[in-house]
């Protein structure tokens, strides 16, 4: 009798272990891009600003943003290689940061706010100060 409650007991615990691992697997996963294009994205903006310590969740929302606005005609020139279309990308990138909105800090970490579009949000312009 003494030694089935000692297998039940171990056999709850090794349960609620593996319980405990799953659940904390699932929330603290890195974030990974299933999407091909937003990984090319990602890596491009990566190589683009290598100076700067960038978010990843933020990148990784700027490529998912960037392709939900379909965007691929730039993104297939990038990967060709056009530098016109990697400066593009990068500068994208940086106006829809918080890079400018801190005085273009390169010393802290950038975050993404939103993806930058002048026709939707025209007076968000971070150079301009109305004091």
């Amino acid at each position: 009798m003494a030694i089935w409650n000692k297998r039940r007991t171990f056999l709850g615990a090794v349960a609620a272990l593996s319980l405990g691992i799953g659940i904390g697997r699932w929330f603290y996963r890195p974030r990974q891009l299933d999407d091909p294009w937003a990984e090319q994205t990602a890596t491009t903006v990566r190589r683009l600003l290598p100076y700067l310590q960038i978010d990843e969740d933020g990148l990784a929302r700027f490529a998912q943003d960037l392709l939900a606005r379909d965007q691929h005609v730039f993104l297939r020139r990038a990967s060709a290689g056009d530098a016109r279309a990697e400066a593009w990308l990068g500068q994208q990138f940086l106006l829809s940061s918080d890079f400018f909105w801190h005085g273009a800090d390169g010393t802290r970490t950038i975050g993404y706010r939103a993806y930058y579009d002048p026709y939707e949000l025209p007076c968000a312009n971070p150079f301009a100060h109305w004091e």
